[in-house]
């Protein structure tokens, strides 16, 4: 059985042990990196269900939390890196004409040099 759930498929199987004591389940979410590339991350849960369809319904549920947790650390992870950016720097570069940053849009920016006589990484 397959869902779609938040962007992501979301495959679920059962299986029946060989005795016949009860079910065993998986699921795999599968989730596309790129236009070309999909990922597909295979979880056994590994507890013994007395029926197919108890088996089918806790995989699903196992799998909607990850693809949240997956979600969450995603975002967290964007807030981080934003948060985290270094601001430009006035102290010269590579160049005599200034340094180059990198603009909150992301663009690259360029940052005008200070003279500043006791500056001791100025170069000149």
């Amino acid at each position: 059985m397959s869902e779609q759930y938040k962007g992501r498929i979301i495959d679920t199987r059962a299986y029946e042990l060989a005795d016949g004591t009860g079910w065993l389940a998986k699921v795999c979410i599968a989730e596309d990196v790129d236009s070309e590339t999909t990922t597909d991350t295979p979880f056994s849960l590994k507890k013994i269900f007395l029926t197919k369809e108890a088996a089918i319904q806790a995989a699903l549920v196992r799998g909607k939390q990850e693809v949240d947790k997956r979600i969450r650390s995603s975002e967290v992870q964007d807030i981080f890196d934003e948060a985290n950016k270094l601001p430009a720097t006035s102290r010269d570069g590579f160049s005599h004409y200034g340094d180059i940053g990198e603009a909150r849009d992301g663009q690259p920016k360029s940052v005008p040099r200070i003279k500043t006589p006791d500056d001791p990484f100025r170069s000149c």
